[in-house]
């Protein structure tokens, strides 16, 4: 049952994010790229895919990603709907954030069987432009349940600002 959930919810990641990839470039806000970093607990190296599909109120996007960690016998893939509230900086182009989002992750260990958990993330992190139409990001995440304690991501956003 859990494995149903999970994909159901890979299905719908994938929509949010095709649509959000597709409408990037025509209004402001939205954005898509990619990000790497390291996660801790078990430790990893991490890729993902990330879309801020601009703001649901005020200064408060929804962020989706999915991320894969690798390493420590075990590969795990991390589904997050995350919301991140920014903090915009006097006369700057970087803004702070803190973000919070449930995820649900898939466990597969090199040997043995797999498992689906669910738990929150909460962190922060800075974003900063580059170009006229780029962003980098630098967050720190906190796992909360069955997930990965810890992960630093740096990401690259494309798209409107």
């Amino acid at each position: 049952m859990k494995r149903i959930g999970a994909c159901l919810a890979l299905v719908g990641y994938l929509v949010v994010a095709a649509a959000g990839a597709a409408f990037a470039g025509d209004e402001p806000g939205r954005a898509y790229g990619f990000r790497i970093g390291y996660g801790k607990d078990p430790d990893q190296f991490v890729a993902g895919l990330q879309a801020d599909l601009g703001s649901v109120y005020r200064n408060i996007h929804f962020v989706p990603s999915i991320d894969a960690g690798f390493g420590e016998h075990v590969t795990t893939i991390g589904f997050n709907g995350d919301l991140k509230a920014f903090l915009p900086l006097p006369k700057a182009t970087a803004a702070l954030y803190v973000l919070a989002g449930p995820t649900i992750e898939i466990w597969s260990p090199d040997e043995g069987d797999g498992d689906t958990e669910i738990g929150v993330y909460l962190g922060g992190g800075i974003r900063a432009g580059f170009g006229e139409k780029g962003w980098y990001n630098l967050e720190a995440r906190f796992g909360i349940g069955d997930v990965p304690e810890l992960r630093i991501l740096l990401g690259i956003l494309f798209g409107g600002r």
